[in-house]
């Protein structure tokens, strides 16, 4: 049996992803557990942009994957793909990794007062849109539903936590 397994690294907060594991396993109807595993991350730090490198880090999950399992690795490290000035996530479409971090969800980053239920709904909704790649499904330009592209936070509070009709179809079918 395929499973999803979420796996913190150097992420603070792994009680909230305890409580996401219900919401994650509802949205792809798939067990989800959380998983210890200790990656040196350190060896991903650019020392010129301050950040980690997403691409090389979530090259390190690809091995974990079993079968048809997906894995997310979760951080509050600021990440970067060199094309990019920073990301939220990564995922290849179709495959069995992706990498989310924290570090900009949180409303300290742009100076407003901690809202701790609001950084957990970007958390998992940004955690939705990039398992959503790793199943294959591609950006959607329905207004509203999850798998919208975000650049900026405040996109991202404008996305319900789900998928719209097409891609909620899209992804059964997928899954078979």
């Amino acid at each position: 049996m395929s499973l999803i397994r979420i796996i913190p690294l150097q992420f603070s907060r792994v009680d909230l992803l305890e409580k996401m594991l219900p919401v994650i396993s509802s949205h792809f109807k798939m067990e989800t557990r959380l998983s210890d595993w200790h990656i040196d991350l350190t060896q991903f730090f650019d020392p010129v942009r301050s950040q980690y490198n997403a691409n090389e880090m979530i090259q390190q999950l690809i091995p974990l994957a079993e079968k048809d399992d997906k894995i997310v690795g979760v951080t509050d490290l600021d990440l970067f793909i060199p094309v990019l000035s920073f990301i939220f996530g990564q995922a290849y479409l179709g495959g069995s990794a992706a990498l989310i971090s924290g570090h900009r969800l949180e409303n300290q980053r742009y100076g407003l007062a901690d809202d701790p239920k609001l950084y957990a709904d970007r958390l998992i909704k940004c955690m939705v849109h990039e398992l959503g790649h790793a199943f294959g499904l591609k950006h959607c330009l329905h207004p509203g539903c999850i798998m919208v592209s975000t650049t900026y936070v405040e996109e991202m509070d404008q996305k319900l936590d789900r998928f719209c009709r097409n891609c909620g179809r899209e992804l059964a079918q997928i899954k078979g």
